[in-house]
């Protein structure tokens, strides 16, 4: 069975006869907390729920797994509102082989059809509706796996994992390599004495399939792997300061200080900052402390949402509540509300 588009012209269709052989078949179920279960043992544990009341879930799952690489092809017999919050430890490239799909991630929302899949990173709430017979192709990447690669091209300047954008156009030139090297794997999953089966070849390929996102998927990243500007490019001063926010983050600092601490003028400073990585000072400390704002309402603690705000130096909530909106396409209670039990 073929994408029913065109989305790699020039490079051949990705298939996804080879993962619907019988002994690849996970389950086939028609009881709704059945599918729920067997799906969230692969993936995670989520919602789902029927599009349409009083109607039950079925479908079926065909999954390898090859190397650290999880592949799957699952498809609902109805449409079905599917909710699993945040991913947390993995990515999740999502490839309708027909019909389509409504995605929510982050602050994105679009239809994932044929040649525009969803890739889906750890850190971004996600909710999505699938219709009823509209078989996807599902490829799951560890989030650890992916932030080693990440640091192997950047070093230290990459200190958590890239978050992607979620719309993969695979009619584009960086989406249809990665949907090349994908179709690869899958002609593999087929054939017993290809390369790919053998643990060097397989650990190579799995390099070259996480590149392919790295360098062809706009990300947090991109600009750092092309080689753009960044902190390696930062004069001293900037680094100074970035150091000294990083050390002192819960206190109270100005930029007359960080200037100070950094032995450079506020308008110099300011147009370090601007130059190296595209923000002024104060924007770069809010945005730090927005993210521990963040880790905190997701880290399971029984904690309101004002009084982090407040422990971090967002004394105004409503504006704080807008900047948060921004940065994490979700409200803070939103997080809050996703946060372990």
């Amino acid at each position: 069975m073929l994408l029913d588009e065109p989305a790699l012209p020039g490079h051949g269709r990705v298939r996804d006869a080879a993962l619907v052989a019988s002994s690849n078949l996970l389950f086939q179920l028609d009881d709704t907390d059945s599918v729920r279960e067997r799906v969230g043992q692969v993936f995670k544990p989520h919602d789902l729920a029927p599009l349409r009341t009083g109607e039950r879930v079925n479908a079926f799952m065909h999954h390898v797994r090859r190397g650290r690489l999880s592949l799957s092809r699952l498809e609902y017999g109805t449409g079905v509102k599917i909710d699993p919050g945040r991913l947390d430890s993995f990515y999740l490239v999502q490839i309708p082989v027909r019909g389509s799909a409504f995605i929510h991630c982050g602050g994105h929302r679009f239809e994932s059809r044929p040649g525009l899949a969803s890739l889906v990173s750890p850190g971004l709430p996600l909710s999505m509706r699938w219709e009823g017979g509209a078989p996807q192709i599902v490829l799951r990447i560890d989030r650890d796996q992916m932030l080693f690669h990440c640091r192997q091209h950047l070093g230290g300047e990459c200190e958590r994992p890239p978050e992607f954008c979620p719309e993969l156009d695979l009619t584009r030139s960086g989406g249809a390599y990665f949907a090349q090297l994908l179709g690869l794997l899958m002609d593999a999953v087929a054939q017993p004495d290809h390369p790919l089966h053998q643990p060097l070849v397989l650990k190579q390929f799995e390099s070259s399939l996480i590149n392919a996102l790295l360098y062809g998927v706009p990300s947090t990243v991109s600009e750092l792997l092309a080689g753009g500007t960044g902190k390696a490019a930062s004069p001293y001063y900037v680094k100074r300061a970035e150091e000294y926010i990083r050390a002192h983050l819960n206190e109270p600092l100005s930029i007359e200080l960080l200037a100070e601490h950094a032995g450079a003028s506020v308008r110099t400073l300011f147009a370090g900052f601007r130059n190296a990585c595209g923000t002024s000072p104060m924007s770069f400390l809010r945005n730090l402390r927005l993210d521990q704002v963040r880790a905190e309402l997701a880290g399971g603690e029984r904690v309101s949402v004002s009084e982090i705000a407040y422990k971090w130096g967002f004394n105004h909530l409503g504006r704080f509540a807008r900047e948060y909106k921004r940065r994490f396409g979700e409200s803070p209670s939103a997080t809050l509300r996703h946060r372990p039990d």
